[in-house]
């Protein structure tokens, strides 16, 4: 298999074995609302996951800077993001963490 194809299976399977009713299917569905990618790079979407991989207790202003990325706030990513339900920032994340060690991959 090309590796194109083992990444984009290894990513499915990944997708598919997370509960949809997860922090971490709430905060992928929250990602895939953005329209980021279309003026920023895939490097630099990179490092801003990254950041916030090493900051989780940066959420909100995680949330709000990838909004901002497209300089357009859309329905869309409202409706995400309040799906999310974040009361606590780092009690969200630190089920995030806890949802990615559990799973079994």
């Amino acid at each position: 298999m090309q590796l194109d194809k083992f990444v984009l299976a290894q990513n499915m399977a990944f997708l598919i074995s997370i509960p949809p009713e997860s922090n971490l299917a709430k905060l992928l569905s929250f990602c895939l609302a953005t329209k980021a990618r279309v003026n920023t790079s895939g490097t630099e979407i990179l490092k801003i996951t990254c950041q916030l991989m090493e900051n989780p207790s940066n959420l909100p202003y995680w949330t709000q800077d990838v909004m901002g990325l497209d300089f357009d706030y859309s329905s869309e990513e409202w409706k995400a993001l309040g799906e999310m339900g974040i009361k606590d920032a780092a009690q969200f994340m630190a089920a995030v963490s806890q949802e990615l060690d559990s799973l079994n991959l």
